[in-house]
């Protein structure tokens, strides 16, 4: 092999570096966690020396794991977490934590941001709803309430680019992410003066843009921190669903991916900017320069799962409780759980919003509950898949990934829910992937990205609809609409 391409995604709760051969064969993916400090219930802040230090010691043992020399790494790009990210001073140092996409201190502030924005403006300019968590909302809370600190800012980042910032002082984002901040024109692919002028932020504040496939710079002078040379190309990199859609070589129209990690989300490629009715599901920038892509999102897909296993089911292996589970019909025995245990994010914002279980009767065992919590969040993104479908967008299937399709069951019962064969992805990590790709792609070992995706591994199963099960999940999906609705 001429060389070797690795991918850096910074996620929530740790950050991956991962190596991989030309021919898209992973040599390694390791990983390093760090926390969310949340010294009150609306705060989600992490410390970005975290950040850095986690990825340089990530770097080093997947150097050390896959036996490549760092000489023979041909180029480097990133994926990161969206919304968020972190303000810096006048000498690129960070004036306090990055304010990440968890953080929910400034929900007293959307209506009031809403208005001074106008409805024109947010449906076509930022082309989403605003919500707590991005860039547009915190600083519009700095500038009110934390004035101290926001008298420091300078510059602002979102967070995969403070790790290239560390690795060369470039200062730069890409449309992907940018888009994510609310303070971009998404048709325009740049910054929204306008809307920076209104909220009250300075453009020399944000980075330039380039396009992700774009080398941004070159590594210098962090081979003690991460055992890499200087001169390594370092391509932009995008925000973590492109990535991870690059991973899974969704880029065209009518291709679809499923997500089901901590949080869950259904991305679809757009060949131009449009929104949904209502602003219902989010539009955000692609990788490739000609497309967009509208998610919808649940904020608690396998966190959920977690959160029952923790509290009602401690130490007991999720193989078990999966397996009690698949004992269970379809509709669990007419046990619903609504999964809304961070708020619901699309089609209907409403941060405030509450899980449950309802129609709990004497008969239910644990199997049931684990059954209908699987249901609930198939039926939560349902209601994403139905908007796209309402829009006159028909994927004919998806690929699933993220730790939700390893369950087979929990896959089994998505393809029922969604009534669409389903292709079990067969990539891990695939936003750390995803950036490998775009090191590939910027560099040139790859001429597009189409090229690019010939390289991702095929998937390890399909997983078609059953048409009666299929049937049976209509009927409960129809009835959890109505209840929803009137809030039964």
């Amino acid at each position: 092999m001429a060389g070797y391409l690795l991918g850096i995604d910074l996620g929530t709760s740790s950050v991956r570096a991962g190596i991989y051969r030309e021919d898209g064969v992973r040599m390694a993916v390791t990983a390093r966690s760090y926390p969310i400090e949340s010294p009150s219930p609306e705060i989600s802040e992490q410390d970005p020396e975290l950040w850095w230090t986690g990825a340089a010691a990530a770097i080093r043992e997947a150097l050390t794991v896959s036996g490549v020399s760092p000489g023979d790494i041909a180029g480097i790009s990133f994926s990161g977490q969206m919304h968020g990210g972190v303000m810096l001073d006048g000498s690129g140092k960070p004036v306090g934590p990055a304010v990440i996409w968890a953080d929910s201190r400034s929900a007293g502030e959307i209506t009031e941001l809403e208005a001074l924005l106008g409805p024109d403006r947010i449906s076509t300019i930022l082309m989403n709803r605003i919500f707590p968590g991005t860039f547009a909302s915190t600083a519009y809370w700095m500038r009110k309430h934390d004035r101290e600190r926001w008298s420091r800012v300078r510059r602002l980042l979102p967070p995969k680019d403070y790790i290239r910032w560390r690795m060369c002082e470039n200062f730069s984002s890409d449309p992907s992410d940018a888009s994510a901040t609310l303070l971009f024109d998404q048709a325009g692919r740049d910054w929204s003066v306008p809307v920076l002028d209104l909220i009250g932020i300075p453009p020399e504040y944000l980075p330039p843009i380039a396009p992700s496939d774009r080398v941004a710079g070159f590594t210098t002078g962090i081979m003690e921190a991460t055992g890499l040379p200087d001169g390594i190309p370092l391509v932009t990199g995008g925000a973590d669903q492109g990535a991870a859609a690059l991973g899974n070589a969704v880029l065209d129209e009518g291709s679809m991916f499923v997500a089901v990690g901590t949080g869950g989300q259904i991305v679809t490629p757009l060949r131009a900017p449009i929104v949904s009715p209502g602003l219902s599901l989010n539009t955000f920038c692609h990788l490739p320069r000609d497309r967009w892509y509208l998610m919808g999102a649940t904020l608690a897909a396998g966190l959920s799962l977690r959160w029952y296993r923790d509290l009602f089911a401690p130490g007991v292996p999720f193989s078990e409780l999966d397996t009690e589970a698949g004992n269970i019909p379809p509709g669990s025995g007419g046990l619903v759980f609504s999964p809304y245990l961070a708020g619901k994010r699309s089609p209907i914002l409403d941060p405030a919003a509450g899980g449950a279980f309802r129609n709990i009767r004497l008969n239910h065992a644990r199997g049931h509950f684990v059954r209908a919590v699987l249901e609930g969040v198939a039926f939560d993104l349902r209601d994403a898949l139905e908007v796209i479908r309402n829009m006159g967008i028909a994927p004919s299937g998806a690929v699933i990934s993220g730790g939700g399709a390893r369950s087979l069951l929990w896959t089994r019962i998505l393809a029922d829910v969604f009534n669409l064969p389903l292709s079990v992805s067969g990539v891990d990590e695939q936003a750390c992937f995803g950036a490998a790709l775009l090191a590939g792609i910027g560099t040139g070992v790859y001429a597009d990205y189409r090229e690019a995706a010939l390289v991702v591994p095929p998937p390890i199963r399909t997983v078609d609809p059953d048409r009666d099960a299929a049937a049976r999940y209509e009927e409960r999906y129809e009835e959890w609409c109505r209840k929803r609705e009137t809030g039964g």
